[in-house]
């Protein structure tokens, strides 16, 4: 049985982030929907819905990166899913005061959105300036000025709004696939305390940081990844019985 691995990835970046990590996966078959054209907060779910649909008989295993990875707690509460591997990934990404080191403030969302028609280029690498830690700054890997480049304008507020009213604490506490979350010790998007939170409200996941990284484990730390996808897949394989899938 070949495994499908369907790639989620987060707001405003492309499926290409995943290059690196899927390439040490040459058995599974890859499935990364593309949600850059949606136009209203829903349809980022009914896309990757859309994509699940055209495979029948696959072990899925759900890889989510930061609003991907809420959109694979949500998958992951509306179907059978394998296995889950949460990247940089929170349940709830706006908090209150009390738990602003869980998320950030409804506010800064909103500002994002109302400037993001006006000066878009400026909101997307301050954005991207966000996603590293100092020691990733200096490495100098990421093109920030291609940051949201291939999503419309329709697709990055929309993906705002989703970010702003989604909500799955309540939907994690109820899965029992396994889990392994991957979150960057200077993650300062989704940090460190959200990996935690997530990882012990999942009744079964493996919680597994990374030191100096921010919040692209996945482009900085691709084998770290990689190893960690690899493993799921194993260990779904020996669940069925099998030394390895075929």
């Amino acid at each position: 049985m070949t495994p499908a691995i369907l790639w989620l990835t987060g707001w405003g970046m492309t499926v290409s982030c995943w290059q690196e990590v899927r390439q040490q996966i040459p058995c599974a078959l890859h499935l990364a929907p593309d949600y850059s054209r949606v136009s209203r907060p829903e349809q980022f779910l009914e896309v990757v819905e859309q994509t699940v649909r055209s495979i029948a008989g696959n072990e899925l295993i759900v890889v989510g990166w930061s609003m991907g990875g809420l959109l694979a707690l949500r998958l992951a509460a509306s179907r059978p899913v394998a296995g889950l591997v949460l990247i940089g990934t929170t349940m709830r990404f706006v908090r209150e005061p009390a738990e602003r080191d869980k998320g950030w403030g409804a506010a800064v969302l909103q500002r994002m959105k109302r400037l993001l028609p006006k000066e878009r280029e400026r909101v997307m690498a301050q954005f991207a300036e966000q996603m590293l830690s100092a020691k990733e700054r200096e490495q100098n890997r990421l093109e920030m000025e291609k940051a949201g480049g291939q999503w419309s304008e329709q697709a990055l507020l929309a993906g705002l709004d989703y970010l702003a009213s989604e909500d799955c604490r309540h939907a994690a506490a109820s899965l029992f696939c396994p889990a392994i979350v991957i979150s960057g010790t200077d993650d300062l998007i989704c940090p460190l305390a959200a990996g935690e939170e997530l990882a012990n409200t999942l009744p079964d996941a493996d919680f597994l940081p990374l030191k100096d990284c921010g919040h692209m484990p996945h482009v900085f730390y691709p084998d770290v990844v990689g190893t960690a996808v690899t493993r799921m897949v194993k260990q779904i394989a020996r669940k069925h019985g099998q030394a390895s899938f075929q």
